[in-house]
């Protein structure tokens, strides 16, 4: 398979829940019984769910005057193109790193290594830095730059006139600005998610702790009759690469439909891709919004 992990997966999930748990159950931020709803999306969504599965649990991380030991309020669960339902290939579905072509060779190298994406916006110094991020997010949501160009009067043109407040160069900056933050949780990306190349599915992204085959209806399961819990939604786009965890996810919501008495189902949002919130803001808006 690809990649060996640096820390436990156990660990890497502590190192962002422990602290958002703190968050949620400080008093002196939110009310004991004011109701939430929590989004994520990707790596963000599986760690939504993760969070759903441990307060399920029952495992507190800490107590204080201002820390409640009650459960969070969250209503509503929403999970945007998250990775981790399909369980990972079985040896035997898995092919070989000498069988893959060089390409996907060095990037099984780098993530052994533990280089990040971020590590090489930062050695391409504040320019290149800036115009390689702006690249990648030409091919990933091109529709921004289209919109863009059309923005672009033909009198701006002669000028010369560029609009760096479009929406494209405003998240072009922020992802770079982010990426070339002093290193922190990308770290530990390693340890939580693993590119398989399978002969199934062909090359994917896999969670090493699962969210489906059952571990989060098992997780809220224990405590569903007393959940606050009352929906789940797992968003996917229709051309989206994440689209793979799909039928996992979908068995995963049946069974806590029927098992815990939680409205919990799968949908798929037309016209966009991973990023389904800019492919298609209406719509994921509309899920977000609705029961």
């Amino acid at each position: 398979g690809f990649a060996k992990s640096k820390f436990s997966p156990s660990r890497a999930i502590d190192f962002f829940l422990d602290p958002f748990d703190r968050l949620l159950r400080d008093t002196t931020i939110f009310e004991k019984d004011e109701p939430l709803w929590l989004c994520g999306h990707s790596l963000g969504g599986y760690l939504a769910g993760k969070y759903a599965m441990r307060i399920h649990d029952n495992q507190i991380t800490t107590s204080s005057k201002h820390t409640s030991a009650a459960i969070p309020n969250i209503t509503k669960l929403i999970l945007a193109s998250p990775v981790g339902f399909q369980p990972l290939p079985s040896p035997h579905e898995r092919i070989e790193s000498s069988n893959l072509n060089p390409a996907l060779r060095l990037v099984d190298a780098l993530w052994s290594a533990n280089f990040t994406p971020q590590a090489l916006v930062r050695m391409m110094g504040s320019s290149r830095g800036q115009r390689a991020v702006k690249r990648v997010l030409h091919g990933r949501i091109p529709h921004l730059a289209s919109e863009q160009q059309q923005s672009t009067t033909s009198s701006d043109l002669e000028e010369g006139i560029e609009h760096p407040s479009s929406e494209l160069d405003l998240l072009a900056q922020y992802l770079y600005h982010i990426s070339v933050a002093p290193a922190s949780g990308e770290y530990a990306m390693n340890s939580l998610l693993e590119p398989v190349a399978s002969k199934g599915i062909g090359v994917g992204v896999y969670a090493r702790e699962p969210l489906g085959g059952g571990s989060m209806v098992g997780s809220i399961s224990r405590q569903s009759s007393s959940s606050p819990l009352g929906s789940i939604k797992v968003l996917f786009g229709d051309k989206d690469w994440m689209q793979f965890h799909e039928p996992a996810a979908r068995k995963e919501m049946q069974s806590i439909d029927s098992t815990c008495g939680i409205k919990s189902d799968v949908h798929i949002i037309p016209g966009a891709g991973h990023h389904l919130y800019l492919d298609n803001s209406p719509c994921f808006g509309r899920h977000i919004l609705e029961d």
